[in-house]
């Protein structure tokens, strides 16, 4: 079953608990997709990422927070972020990460084309001749080079892209769409709907409204991930 949670609000902490409490404590067979915001400027960061790196290349004024999930750098002051978990005993839970995320991405692209957005999906550059085209970077938008498979715009700027963690018993995908790369009509509530009905229809999973979703999020266990992510250690843990 894939169960759509409440869209919420939180600072990145809380944000980056949930999700990583979801991760751990999601039952057999399901699939959870949830949509957040940010209660504060925020900038996170892929776990295996240097925090000196990162931190040079922002304002003071920011909260950073490492991510259990690989990638680079998000600029979360103006995207729209998702997160996707599920268990590995449903069928996609053996399909290959570089396959879920190109699956993912081409339901966005085709989604944002029904909205007559001109986009494409980023070239692998060890598979093609041409690489996507560098744009400058700026304060509203990540410093990080498009991946194989991220949504772009035609100038080669990133609409969209993800990034992943697998786990023995399940999959956590964190998502974000650039925002100031869309109309500012854009309807999210819309493409939230048509981004979860093409994750169903793709994966074969079917779209569930259970009557309660509290068994879902673990008080304690979300609690010990969010003193986690506020640990100074863990910000600096490379």
């Amino acid at each position: 079953m894939l169960i759509a949670l409440p869209n919420a609000y939180g600072d990145a902490a809380q944000n980056m608990a949930i999700d990583a409490a979801l991760l751990d404590d999601l039952p057999r067979d399901t699939a959870l997709f949830r949509h957040y915001g940010w209660t504060e400027p925020t900038i996170t960061f892929g776990y295996t990422q240097k925090w000196r790196a990162v931190n040079q290349l922002f304002p003071d004024g920011l909260q950073f927070c490492r991510r259990i999930t690989g990638g680079g750098i998000v600029d979360h002051r103006n995207d729209w972020t998702y997160s996707i978990i599920f268990s590995r005993s449903l069928p996609v839970g053996e399909v290959p990460p570089t396959r879920i995320y190109l699956e993912l991405h081409q339901s966005i692209l085709g989604i944002l084309q029904q909205e007559e957005i001109s986009c494409r999906l980023a070239p692998c550059p060890r598979k093609c001749k041409t690489t996507p085209p560098q744009t400058e970077p700026s304060a509203s938008q990540c410093f990080v080079e498009a991946s194989a498979n991220d949504v772009l715009r035609p100038d080669g700027s990133k609409i969209a892209g993800a990034a992943l963690k697998r786990t023995r018993k399940a999959f956590l995908v964190q998502g974000s769409i650039n925002r100031e790369k869309l109309p500012a009509s854009f309807n999210y509530a819309r493409f939230q709907n048509r981004f979860l009905t093409a994750i169903s229809q793709n994966w074969g999973i079917p779209i569930t409204e259970p009557d309660d979703l509290r068994t879902f999020f673990q008080n304690e266990h979300i609690a010990r991930e969010r003193n986690r992510f506020m640990d100074p250690d863990w910000l600096h843990k490379r």
